[in-house]
């Protein structure tokens, strides 16, 4: 792939002065020619746009595809990625399709409507690409279709037909012949009655580690291997569950192969083919697009790094990250990486999302954006504006302490750059904090930090008031870090307004997270201590006789951070903790 080239960057060059007065006669041009060439800074090449669409949220009539494509056109959009067969188990049953199918039942309200010749169509009119999205093995109505098709979990030591975490969505067994070829005759279908200019291939995975084991897959495999993989202690790592996640890994890798065959016997062999894929952090899904690169045009990694409690570097690092490992694991062919965003991002984070793709991955051409429900004009508007980005007066906005109402000595910081507030009430000694899109976990934080510098041993007590407002997983309550870098080192103890309490800790710079729970609920006391390179946290329902939560040793800097840490996932704006009876003794 060809790096983006960059326009060279315009130098404005004044003549010789001889006078004063030739000064005077130049300097209303000169004026006007320094207006033009800031006005003329150099642009980036854009990015191409793709956006992913849900039919069944988008497209219910014609007059939907003709104001949707009319607007895509406006907006700059280059390829629309529409799902001809629902992906989800919500408005219609997962496996439901939006075209006219021989082969697969029409969803509701789609039998004289067909919506992917209409978008087809109206796309081409206007020269934007229509791509297939196809999700594969999250189908209720092919699970519902043959029992001895359903993905099967072993849930205490029971094979159990899996129907998701919320018992409502349903999953056919990747590896059973049959279902390849039902799901294979859906993509043949599409491709050769349909004008499309790619297929997208999605949910080609297992959902975990003890699936599929049905006795069409424990035969399979015990036949290869000598052993049942219902022997298999999933839970734990082990040569064996490695063993088993390699051989599912490879029959998708071979199942994308097939796919590949189909087209290229089709009537037409070039169709474009490309994947959705996961981070590699989920290992357990058994998706590796390392298995099937030689068959694939395109790769499209999420790369959500917020739903994934990542930092946004992971997007675009060339050190760790989403697309390092994707561009590591297609090495040595020509498969174009799409990056898949989110569409709500703030600014700052896309100018520096977009900045990293640029500088460490010059080759990726294509922005991918989904939206869950139907699309609003004015996120079309936003990514349409954004295509040059980062632009050229950008610079990445620097963390430091915010003005606050706070007692002498304390000091207002929102780490990683989300909004929150902090104010504190003389009268009651109450502090009042808020924060929104945050959290205290992964590889980085994001948190509304009210702190102090502390060296030592040290006892921390406070009362956790109340948290209102805020998500099931906001966490209020006592930290120690290390640094204020959003990695940092550090311990805390919490609460929670719907998982109870938990000690909380990162014990590397920039590792993961651990944490220890204890059913509480709101309003409690919290203490946190310190003592050497020991951390113990304790909760209380009176302030005096103390329940230990967790004990952690860390080797952590004598100076340290000590305060009183919120973060909320939510994005109520009216959220906040409310914490007082705060005491620090040494």
């Amino acid at each position: 792939m060809e790096a983006k080239s960059m326009k060279s960057a315009l130098k404005s060059r004044l003549a010789v002065i001889i006078s004063v007065s030739m000064i005077l006669a130049l300097l209303g041009s000169h004026i006007a020619s320094v207006g033009s060439v800031q006005a003329s800074e150099p642009a980036n090449t854009p990015f191409e746009t793709e956006v992913i669409v849900r039919t069944v949220n988008q497209f219910k009539k014609k007059s939907d595809v003709t104001n949707f494509v009319s607007m895509a056109k406006q907006y700059g959009v280059d390829v629309i990625s529409m799902n001809v067969k629902q992906d989800e188990d919500d408005e219609v049953p997962s496996g439901r399709v939006f075209y006219h199918s021989s082969i697969a039942p029409i969803a509701a309200g789609y039998h004289t409507f067909d919506a992917l010749q209409e978008v087809i169509t109206a796309a081409h009119n206007v020269g934007i690409k229509v791509h297939a999205w196809i999700p594969q093995f999250h189908d209720q109505e092919a699970f519902i279709k043959n029992s001895n098709w359903q993905m099967k979990a072993l849930i205490n030591g029971v094979p159990t037909p899996f129907t998701g975490s919320n018992g409502s969505e349903y999953f056919v067994n990747p590896l059973h012949h049959e279902v390849q070829q039902y799901e294979r005759s859906i993509i043949q279908e599409v491709v050769e009655n349909y004008n499309v200019d790619g297929v997208v291939l999605d949910w080609i995975r297992f959902d975990d580690y003890n699936m599929d084991v049905s006795d069409y897959t424990v035969q399979k495999f015990q036949q290869q291997f000598g052993y049942s993989p219902l022997n298999i202690n999933f839970a734990v790592n082990s040569p064996q569950r490695d063993q088993w996640n390699e051989w599912r890994t490879d029959q998708i890798g071979l199942y994308v192969g097939d796919i590949r065959q189909d087209l290229s016997l089709s009537s037409k062999p070039d169709m474009q083919l490309g994947v959705y894929i996961l981070p590699p952090e989920f290992v357990e899904v058994g998706q590796d697009v390392s298995k099937f690169k030689q068959y694939i045009d395109f790769i499209a990694p999420m790369a959500y790094f917020d739903d994934w409690d990542f930092n946004s570097d992971w997007v675009y690092s060339d050190q760790y990250g989403i697309l390092k490992d994707t561009a590591d694991r297609i090495s040595g062919e020509n498969v174009e990486i799409v990056a898949t965003l989110d569409n709500d991002w703030s600014d700052d984070e896309y100018q520096e999302v977009y900045k990293g793709i640029r500088d460490n991955y010059p080759g990726i051409k294509r922005l991918s954006f989904f939206a869950y429900n139907k699309w609003p004009e004015s996120e079309l508007a936003k990514i349409n504006q954004r295509t040059t980005w980062p632009t050229p007066d950008w610079t990445p906005p620097v963390e430091q302490d915010y003005q606050a109402n706070l007692p002498a000595g304390w000091s207002a910081r929102n780490i990683g750059l989300m909004p929150g507030d902090a104010g504190y009430n003389s009268v009651n000694k109450q502090f009042t904090i808020s924060s929104r899109s945050t959290d205290i976990w992964g590889n980085s934080d994001q948190l509304n930090y009210i702190y102090q510098p502390i060296s030592g041993n040290v006892d921390t007590i406070v009362q956790i008031k109340s948290m209102s407002a805020m998500d099931e997983w906001a966490k209020a309550g006592i930290m120690i870090r290390e640094s204020l870098a959003g990695d940092a080192k550090h311990v805390d103890m919490m609460m929670t307004p719907g998982n109870g309490a938990t000690f909380q800790y990162r014990q590397e710079t920039h590792g993961g997270m651990s944490d220890q729970t204890a059913n509480a609920t709101v309003p409690r006391w919290l203490k946190l201590s310190r003592s050497g390179n020991n951390f113990t946290g304790s909760v209380s329902s009176n302030g005096t006789k103390w329940t230990k939560i967790g004990t952690v040793t860390i080797s952590m800097n004598q100076q340290v951070y000590i305060g009183l840490a919120v973060s909320n996932p939510g994005d109520n704006q009216t959220n906040k903790a409310v914490i007082g009876n705060v005491s620090i003794s040494q």
